[in-house]
């Protein structure tokens, strides 16, 4: 499944230069509470060496964590590891330091926005602001990846940054979704051009016909930025609760209608979320 507007002649030519402005804005300061607690209940002993281990940098496969596979995926697209950046917490950040040593990222690319506990977090939202500020990325495409998102072996990422370049709008992933599964994401209404029409979080199934989900990897367009600021300030304005902004699909839903949002396929997604599907997912890579 793709939606790709029009055809693509020279895939190197058009990579070229779709990478030449993007810049990679990785999400490491969530507290990843409920891997930590089927850690500390684990009667096992095998995990153990994980606890107080962010999602993020979860060894796997052959890799040493888990968004080693993105830095080397995005190396063989064009875009170097001094392109990535990690925003992270206070409790993590010398965890990320290390891992930004072993993969030659620049210690200066790696920030905390501040926080200490699950209790006084940002939000998903603020902390991709704060990225953004704190890296100077307000000129530049931004590729935000959430540090438990993993996809399927068959993403072609040189086709999705391909796709970037040839429209003036963001860029998300989309993947279909079971009716049981339609409650637990937020879902998106695509037109046949494959924009985004309408975004609904978390929906019972008899409230959208859509079974498309998005996952956080978002390529937002420079110029669509600035709403990043504007729906946190109106947020505020209204003295909106942590739920308003703690999701990233919370500003998709907010960005669509005052910023073309365009979709790429995708064949589906692997969730690192409690023990059980850190397991399921090490096993996939361990086959790569």
């Amino acid at each position: 499944m793709r939606w790709v507007i029009g055809q693509v002649l020279d895939l190197k030519l058009v990579l070229d230069m779709a990478v030449e402005n993007v810049k990679v804005l990785i999400m490491g300061a969530g507290y990843g509470t409920r891997l930590q607690k089927d850690l500390l209940n684990d009667k096992t002993g095998k995990y153990s060496h994980l606890i107080g281990l962010p999602k993020a940098l979860l060894p796997l496969g052959s890799q040493d964590a888990l968004i080693t596979h993105w830095v080397h995926l995005l190396a063989k697209n064009g875009i170097p590891s001094s392109s990535v950046h990690v925003i992270t917490n206070d409790a993590c950040h010398s965890s990320f330091i290390k891992w930004a040593k072993r993969n030659n990222v620049p210690e200066n690319n790696i920030a905390s926005d501040g926080t200490t506990s699950n209790e006084t977090r940002l939000g998903a939202v603020p902390d991709i602001l704060e990225g953004v500020k704190r890296f100077g990325l307000s000129g530049d495409n931004v590729l935000v990846i959430g540090g438990d998102t993993l996809f399927l072996h068959d993403f072609d990422l040189s086709q999705f940054l391909a796709t970037f370049k040839q429209n003036e709008a963001c860029l998300v992933t989309a993947y279909k979704v079971s009716d049981e599964t339609v409650h637990k994401v937020g879902i998106m209404e695509i037109n046949k051009d494959g924009r985004i029409t309408g975004f609904v979080e978390k929906p019972q199934p008899t409230e959208t016909d859509s079974r498309f989900a998005c996952p956080c990897f978002y390529l937002f367009h420079q110029k669509s930025l600035s709403l990043l600021d504007q729906f946190l300030e109106e947020c505020r304005s209204r003295q909106a609760g942590l739920e308003e902004f703690d999701a990233t699909g919370k500003f998709l839903a907010y960005l669509y209608p005052r910023f073309a949002v365009q979709t790429f396929g995708i064949s589906g997604r692997i969730d690192v979320g409690g023990l059980a599907s850190y397991i399921e997912a090490a096993q996939y890579f361990q086959k790569q």
